[in-house]
């Protein structure tokens, strides 16, 4: 289990649940009540640690109902262990703990199980849910056995609070009731199925969304006569009455039906929580959802527009692009980013994209990676089995099943609808939901910014059922053929224990043991410290926002520095909870804007005319502010008489004042939005764009302002020439260089946040670190061979090594990092400093992975080269065929691969360029054999097609070139 905060939502989920604060929508109250209770007893250094411990403690529970529910099922058409004979008792026994096994192991029940997040206790509420309607189904002549479908609405409700996910068991329930009370007729089956999905509209969205918003038309059509108290306690006084009235005149069904509703609404109380708490206004408050309207927003995810389901506008190949004028049956490809258009051509059909991507790529990927094996960790990878050799055997996620449970669950699906169907098509319904209905409601578009299987993990554990039926399968055919022979029996469940849990668990467990990784916080940690006191700090996302409210609501760190989350800033009410309210020790930000003009800017397209943007530095007022601590106070907008120790004096640049430019002045094009009916690039700005600059006209220069360093090119509106490279920040300093994409960089600065920073368990071997967090490391290589190039320039060639060699003990070139920027340089620096022997070990590791990238891209660029032909000939007989569509069709597949071809000759040069510097540091190093047999072997395999330098005199040309 992660000691600590993980990336992505862990930071935040621990964070909100510990100080009660509230998190994206569509929330998750229920949650962050149980998070609240395991963490408040606990020291600062334990809290994350008790949270991560709610999905352990719920997997866990998960297994032992996964063991419960086989068992259950078996008995379903065995009857009663004690009436079973011992051949039976084994296989259903040993088949439930092989199911249930197998599923604790797989990849993802066990990434969910070991870090702060809702799906492992969202699928124990599932898990539940299954159980107790099997037990209710044992029990359905039993007086009183409505108490566990009353129970089972407790949890849906309560599972509410937590995720929807649960709610898709529903229909496993109304299957299992309906095969105890009805005998199976389509009529029949097709009016429970009616009124399963009314239950479930009734649930979501009606019950989620649609009575909160009827509260507000009640109040609004009331003028405010009929509040929001008053619809609850009339909603209230309404069912206890249909409660009562059902009760006294015996209307048995209808009686059930309301208490299970009311126990539905119990356990969605649950979001008075989300409610209550905005109103306090916490540091952490997403989409301030303190007013109904507000509320019903956040519950229907306004945030994150409009997904398409059954109708709307989709992608048209003729016209290449969406097409506005017809709504389409089954929209799938809705986007209007610009990227995803390029991505859309490809595929011939709305239909073509469900199957291709969405089905295969977004879930039997992910089903593969679970039960038949998983090709590496990095992004979009594929599955493998284990049979072939793939160019990802050295990733630590490569890990191969050889399809062993894949064929026991399609065994035991088998098995299972032989001998009991309504079961097995309850339990096939389960997995269907779960997995398909899913990717129909998500509708995801494409190039995901991380891998998404965990949504899918109701459906795996569905499936997992039917490998425990696969084990018991088995142990039917010896019962069957070999006369029920009890050593077999027991071998077979052996061997098959050894195959699967084992097997999975031990090809698995490296890359899911959490158990030394630090990384998350300590790179908040590091990032806050590269903030000087009183600073605002532009973070990218997700990824690198939640770790730093993590820090500072939990463990209180550098609270006086000011996240500001760049995703969110294209929303009205991050932009008035930063200009209007306090943040720990942060006061409001200097943002001028009116709450008019935010809801303006954002409602509408902001259409940008390139020119330049210049902003005065008053610097008679950056002496006054600098001087003493009331007045630096006042001129930034807090009163002098507030104690607080950050403020005891300005925060100035480390600079002279005198010696800062009088304005700072730079060419701003915006963000580019293709060309118009005129033929004129057209450009625009987002609304974060906007607000920076209002940010940095409205401050002044008073308080410290950074960019973090994953903040992307676009966003940083090419303020590089004021970069100033502090530790993992920019520092935006009134002082133009000739700064590059890393600004420019004072060493002593640079060299003062580093050594703040901690690497714990960084450089440890047995540390399992992902793709997500190697490149994250690339990040800090780079930080310090910048400082490395910037000490080489001030001719101090023993500050560089120490530097270099300071980084690379605490963070280590990994085997499976794909990056080799950061490798090469460093490798280069080292040469070019004296460090003759680190240079050479790090170019030789460099080489190797420099030519596997040439290989690889070439046998691309050679195949890509053959479809282009292809192509092109059945383009050539669709012209001749007058076939218009074929034509528009093909000529967006010729776009596509051509801009794969682009991407490949990309990554061609890319791979000649770090040759190039590999071959310099041969020569730098004295190794001239080296030098020239590298020549050789890219020209031999790039057929001569990639000039590459013969010679030493070449070569320092070349470099030259570089820059370098």
């Amino acid at each position: 289990m992660a000691p600590t905060a993980s990336f992505w939502d862990a930071g935040e989920f621990i964070a909100v649940a510990h100080g009660l604060q509230v998190n994206h929508p569509p929330g998750a109250p229920f949650y962050s009540l149980l998070g609240r209770l395991f963490s408040m007893f606990m020291p600062t250094s334990y809290v994350a640690v008790s949270i991560n411990f709610i999905s352990a403690l719920s997997s866990a529970l998960t297994v032992m109902l996964l063991y419960l529910i086989s068992v259950r099922l078996v008995r379903e058409w065995k009857g009663a262990p004690e009436d079973m004979i011992s051949i039976d008792k084994i296989g259903m026994y040993g088949g439930s703990l092989l199911g249930a096994l197998t599923f604790a192991v797989t990849d993802t029940f066990w990434f969910n199980a070991v870090e702060a997040e809702v799906y492992a206790i969202s699928l124990f509420f599932t898990a539940m849910v299954v159980w107790l309607a099997l037990v209710w189904a044992e029990n359905h002549d039993a007086p009183h056995n409505e108490r566990w479908l009353i129970l089972i609405s407790y949890l849906f409700g309560l599972a509410l609070g937590v995720h929807l996910l649960n709610l898709l068991a529903l229909f496993f329930v109304a299957l299992i009731i309906y095969f105890k009370k009805k005998e199976f007729d389509w009529v029949s089956f097709s009016l429970m199925a009616g009124l399963a999905s009314v239950s479930f509209l009734l649930i979501y969205p009606f019950t989620l969304q649609s009575i909160p918003s009827i509260m507000e038309s009640i109040t609004k059509a009331s003028y405010g006569l009929i509040g929001p108290m008053s619809f609850i306690v009339m909603v209230l006084l309404a069912i206890t009455w249909g409660l009562y009235y059902t009760h006294k005149n015996n209307h048995r069904m209808a009686n059930i039906m309301i208490l299970c509703y009311t126990m539905i609404l119990i356990g969605y109380s649950s979001y008075a929580l989300i409610f209550i708490r905005s109103s306090a206004d916490p540091p952490i408050d997403e989409n301030d959802p303190e007013t109904v309207e507000s509320f019903i927003d956040y519950l229907e995810r306004k945030q994150y527009g409009d997904t398409p389901l059954l109708t709307g506008y989709t992608y048209d190949n003729s016209k290449g692009n969406i097409n506005r004028e017809d709504e389409s049956f089954f929209p799938r490809r809705y986007s209007t980013a610009p990227r995803h258009i390029r991505q859309y051509s490809q595929y011939s059909s709305d239909l073509d994209f469900f199957l291709d991507y969405q089905l295969k790529h977004m879930y039997w990927r992910y089903f593969a990676w679970n039960f038949i094996g998983r090709d590496a960790d990095i992004q979009d990878a594929g599955w493998q089995a284990g049979f072939v050799d793939t160019e990802h055997e050295d990733n630590p996620a490569h890990n191969s099943y050889y399809y062993i449970p894949f064929l026991l669950g399609l065994f035991g699906m088998l098995f299972h609808f032989q001998n009991d169907w309504k079961r097995a098509l309850s339990v096939f319904a389960l997995f269907a939901f779960t997995g398909l209905a899913i990717i129909v409601f998500l509708n995801q578009t494409p190039m995901q910014p991380r891998e998404r299987d965990y949504a899918y993990v109701g459906s795996f554990f569905a499936f997992s059922i039917w490998i425990g039926m696969g084990g018991m399968g088995l142990i039917e055919l010896i019962k069957e053929y070999l006369n029920s022979n009890k050593i077999a029996a027991y071998g077979t469940i052996g061997t098959l224990l050894l195959a699967a849990p084992v097997l999975v668990g031990v090809q698995n467990f490296h890359d899911h043991d959490r158990s030394e990784r630090y990384v998350a916080p300590d790179y908040a940690y590091n990032l806050l410290q590269s903030a000087a006191p009183n600073a605002i700090l532009f973070t990218n996302g997700d990824n690198d926002t939640f770790p730093l409210w993590y820090l500072q609501e939990v463990e209180g760190v550098r609270t006086d520095v000011r996240i500001v989350c760049l995703s969110l800033l294209n929303t009205d009410w991050y932009i008035k909870q930063l200009r209007d309210q306090w943040s720990h020790e942060s006061a409001p930000l200097p943002i001028s804007l009116s709450d008019d003009e935010i809801e303006q800017m954002t409602q509408n397209y902001n259409l940008h005319e390139p020119d330049t943007i210049s902003i005065p530095v008053n610097k008679d007022l950056l002496r006054s502010a600098f001087s003493g601590d009331n007045k630096y106070k006042e001129k930034i907008g807090v009163k002098p008489d507030t104690s607080l120790e950050i403020y005891s004096k300005g925060v100035d640049y480390n600079i002279p004042v005198d010696s800062l430019d009088n304005e700072v002045s730079w060419y701003y094009k915006g963000r580019s939005l293709g060309k118009g009916r005129d033929g004129k690039q057209r450009h625009y700005t987002q609304v974060q764009d906007e607000v920076i600059l209002d940010i940095l006209k409205t401050n002044r220069w008073l308080r410290p302002v950074y960019f973090a360093n994953t903040v992307s090119r676009q966003s940083q509106l090419n303020l590089q020439p004021y970069f100033r490279f502090e530790g993992k920040a920019y520092r935006v300093v009134p002082d133009r260089h000739q700064g590059d994409r890393y600004g420019w960089i004072n060493p002593q600065i640079h060299a003062k946040r580093l050594k703040k920073f901690r690497f714990r368990q960084w450089n440890n071997p047995d540390t399992y670190l992902d793709e997500n967090i190697r490149r994250m490391l690339s990040n800090y290589q780079v930080s310090i061979t910048e400082l490395a190039n910037k000490y080489k320039e001030l001719g101090k060639p023993d500050s560089a090594r120490y530097w270099l060699k300071w980084g690379q003990e605490r963070i280590p070139f990994l085997k499976a990092s794909s990056g080799l920027y950061p490798l090469v340089m460093y490798a280069y620096n080292y040469a070019d400093v004296g460090g003759t022997t680190e240079a050479l070990k790090l170019a030789e590791k460099a080489e190797k992975k420099a030519i596997k990238m040439l290989e690889e891209n070439m046998v691309k660029f050679t195949n890509l080269r053959q479809e282009i032909d292809q192509l092109n000939q059945e383009t050539e007989e669709a012209r001749k065929n007058a076939n218009m569509s074929k034509q528009q069709q093909l000529r967006g597949r010729i776009q596509n691969v051509m801009q794969r071809r682009q991407t490949i000759s990309r990554n061609l040069s890319r791979s000649r360029d770090f040759l190039v510097i590999i071959q310099r540091i041969y020569y730098i190093t004295g190794n001239d054999e080296k030098a020239t047999a590298l020549y050789e072997t890219v020209n031999n395999l790039s057929g001569g097609q990639l000039p590459f330098p013969d010679s030493k005199e070449a070569s320092k040309s070349k470099i030259k070139q570089y820059g370098l």
